[in-house]
């Protein structure tokens, strides 16, 4: 009971800490989740206003990925995969960290939080045009939904962090102020740096599995749209 008792309390200093950080930085929240999918609108746009040379492409690096899968050739290296999901992850989240304490630092920490919406919103896009709609969404949920959950609030989390120590700094003339700030920043994307860790450990071990128990559900509904794809683009070739 007791055990409860502190698990309880702990969780709810959690969550209130959580939400007096968020009520404090509410407009910064709000322009971070706008710019991201503002991101994921582009990134959509991007694939559907590409010529049909491009999307052949796309059907066609599908097709060979499918074609491995029948082969039984598809293997993953887990290891390999988790160092590069946890570099990439890493990267972006110094890129913001670094932002912070630039002149251009507002502009560049966006930029990196529109780019991670327009890679989600591309790949979103991808897998539906490749794949029937309705499966290609479930597809597309059960291969980026989970670690997102997880990355996406750290991510934005990092952005508003990284905002708050830029206009900090910009204001500040005290430098043991400044000081403070650039180790609470520090410090809080310390922490988000783990949450980016787990969502990467998610990807491989948890996302990974799920995604490949669908293997045969992919080959049966890829092939018609793939099908589909090249049948459309030729006509557009056609027409050319």
């Amino acid at each position: 009971m007791r055990n409860k008792r502190k698990f309880a309390k702990s969780k709810n200093k959690i969550i209130q800490i959580i939400e007096n950080h968020v009520s404090k930085n509410i407009k910064e929240y709000a322009i971070s989740i706008l710019v991201f999918f503002i991101g994921i609108i582009i990134g959509v746009m991007i694939l559907n206003s590409s010529n049909a040379e491009n999307q052949k492409d796309i059907s066609g690096y599908i097709n060979e990925f499918i074609q491995t899968i029948k082969n039984n050739e598809y293997q993953i290296d887990t290891k390999k995969l988790l160092i590069n999901s946890i570099m990439s992850n890493l990267k972006l989240a110094v890129i913001i960290w670094i932002s912070g304490s630039t002149i251009i630092g507002i502009p560049l920490v966006y930029g990196c939080l529109g780019y991670k919406g327009i890679c989600i919103g591309y790949s979103i896009s991808a897998i539906i045009a490749v794949l029937e709609k309705g499966k290609g969404i479930i597809f597309a949920i059960s291969s980026m939904l989970l670690q997102n959950i997880i990355a996406i609030p750290c991510i934005l989390a990092l952005t508003v962090s990284s905002i708050k120590m830029y206009k900090s700094t910009m204001k500040e003339r005290n430098k043991e102020n400044i000081k403070y700030e650039i180790y609470r920043h520090t410090m809080f994307s310390l922490f988000m740096a783990i949450g980016l860790i787990i969502s990467s450990v998610i990807e491989v071990f948890v996302t990974t599995n799920i995604t490949n128990s669908e293997r045969f559900f992919l080959l049966q509904s890829t092939k018609t749209s793939i099908f589909r794809i090249n049948s459309r683009n030729s006509q557009n070739v056609t027409r050319l």
